[in-house]
């Protein structure tokens, strides 16, 4: 049996494998414009933004893991 020259996670790694500082970046980000939101009782936004972080950090977490893309 000849296997293919190029597996499933070779092919992943293009230059993706990197996403995953964009995403924890902006996480971070987001994390931080929340926290300005709630201290001006903006409350819809505040949680709008903390929980795009929360998905932001989900996303993170499965580019680190290559099963983003």
């Amino acid at each position: 049996m000849i296997l293919p020259s190029n597996t499933e996670r070779e092919r992943k790694s293009n230059g993706a494998q990197y996403i995953w500082i964009f995403y924890s970046f902006l996480m971070c980000n987001l994390i931080l414009a929340g926290a300005q939101a709630f201290r001006k009782k903006r409350y819809g936004l505040s949680a709008l933004l903390w929980l795009n972080a929360f998905t932001n950090l989900v996303n993170s977490i499965h580019a680190f893991y290559m099963t983003l893309f």
